[in-house]
């Protein structure tokens, strides 16, 4: 019996331990400005260059996202959809859940789709 109450009180305290070890923190950041013009080649091609053409270059997984080629082989390659730009698939890989999610974070994702609401041009 004693045994039991000693057992008890240990399940108790490690599960209390537990619970209360946890955090949650939520990440937020400051959306884009959707009236600001984003420019594709100064904003969005940062993107690329500073995560992404290391795996996403000549001759490497498509897209290519290098300078010389990333607009072309975006618009091209269907990854951009302006008339939906939340379905867009160079979007939705960036967000959670995406497959390049870990590649990138909410700011870029938020730039890459006020770029895309604004017509997804190349300037």
């Amino acid at each position: 019996m004693y045994k039991r109450k000693i057992l008890n009180m240990i399940i108790l305290v490690v599960g209390m331990i537990g619970i209360f070890s946890c955090e949650y923190e939520k990440i937020t950041y400051d959306a884009p400005d959707p009236t600001i013009p984003v420019s594709y080649a100064a904003d969005i091609q940062a993107i690329w260059d500073k995560g992404c053409v290391g795996c996403h270059g000549v001759g490497k997984t498509p897209p290519d996202l290098t300078a010389a080629n990333s607009y072309n082989a975006l618009i091209n390659g269907a990854f951009v959809d302006t008339a939906q730009p939340e379905q867009s698939g160079i979007y939705t890989c960036m967000i959670t859940g995406g497959s390049m999610a870990a590649y990138t974070n909410a700011s870029d994702a938020g730039l890459v789709l006020v770029w895309i609401q604004q017509g997804a041009k190349n300037n």
